[in-house]
């Protein structure tokens, strides 16, 4: 199973409700960590899965953001009082046990669905815990004994696969590899794996907005059908790029690059419904800002992995 990490960004939010239709219950489950204290939003957005039959993992206690804690309770208590039904994720590392005892305890006393988000290895004997977890999910092996991560039953790993540059004039025009992990996983990397995660096409690294965009670049992903590997191809603007004017002409011409690589790269699916926006908003030659091409690369970068797996 595939388990996409999506902060709770407006447009991250706006891509999981908009391809919640494509997807399949049995291959996707998102995480999401929420950032924003509107609540409402991202509940609206738990809706929408819901509606498709999706319950996503909500990080309870974030680590970043406007709602950043190592409590759940109330987060949790929150989302639970609206008619949503989502699968409660603590975030757990060895400073912040004593803040999620209570509420684990409540999770397995009362068999609550729970799963937890393990930031590194934990001294303290959770077995208890991971033991009820309804997914036990890793960012990294390499952040991890060996004897930890195979301890765990029902493990994900979370990488960041992502090749994140300082600048975007900095991105390769040649396409990258990202990972291989829609592949690995079904050869499990350590024992009782579950799935597998990324961050998708942003980094994992938090942020609350992105720097001056002298070069606009838009990342897709593709898998390869001859190796089945997954590549991110960057297509960048070229003029002006040692200023911030003309974004819509910037955007214009890394869209422009993006829909020539597609035509001439059978492996890249056109058919998702974000490439699909995107070859609409290249007819129609219209500028919506920055925002909306993130969100058209998740919704394609999710839906090309839901088709393959």
């Amino acid at each position: 199973m595939y388990f996409p990490y999506m902060r709770g960004k407006q447009f991250e939010l706006a891509a999981l409700k908009e391809i919640a239709p494509k997807l399949t219950p049995s291959k996707v489950s998102p995480l999401i960590e929420p950032v924003n204290d509107n609540i409402d939003k991202l509940c609206g957005t738990i809706d929408t899965l819901n509606s498709h039959n999706i319950v996503p993992h909500v990080i309870v206690n974030p680590q970043v953001g406007d709602l950043a804690s190592d409590s759940p309770d109330y987060l949790e208590a929150e989302i639970s009082a609206r008619p949503v039904s989502f699968i409660p994720c603590i975030r757990l590392h060895n400073q912040n046990i004593p803040y999620a005892l209570n509420l684990l305890q409540h999770f397995v006393t009362n068999q609550v669905p729970f799963s937890l988000f393990l930031q590194e290895d934990i001294q303290t004997n959770i077995v208890l815990y991971t033991s009820n977890s309804v997914a036990n999910i890793m960012q990294t092996l390499t952040r991890y004994s060996q004897g930890f991560s195979n301890s765990l039953p029902r493990s994900v790993i979370i990488n960041s696969s992502f090749p994140n540059m300082p600048r975007n004039a900095d991105y390769s025009r040649i396409p990258q590899f990202f990972s291989d992990a829609h592949n690995t996983y079904k050869t499990p990397l350590i024992p009782n794996q579950i799935g597998f995660g990324d961050f998708l096409t942003i980094d994992d690294v938090w942020s609350t907005s992105g720097g001056p965009a002298f070069v606009i670049a838009l990342h897709i992903t593709y898998i390869d059908k001859e190796n089945g590997n997954m590549y991110v191809k960057h297509s960048l603007s070229t003029k002006s790029p040692n200023d911030q004017s003309d974004p819509a002409g910037k955007f214009k011409e890394a869209l422009q690059e993006m829909v020539v690589f597609a035509n001439a790269t059978p492996s890249l699916d056109q058919n998702t419904l974000g490439f699909q926006e995107y070859l609409s908003i290249h007819a129609s030659g219209k500028y919506h800002g920055l925002g909306v091409p993130k969100k058209l690369s998740m919704m394609h970068h999710i839906e090309t992995i839901n088709n393959y797996i």
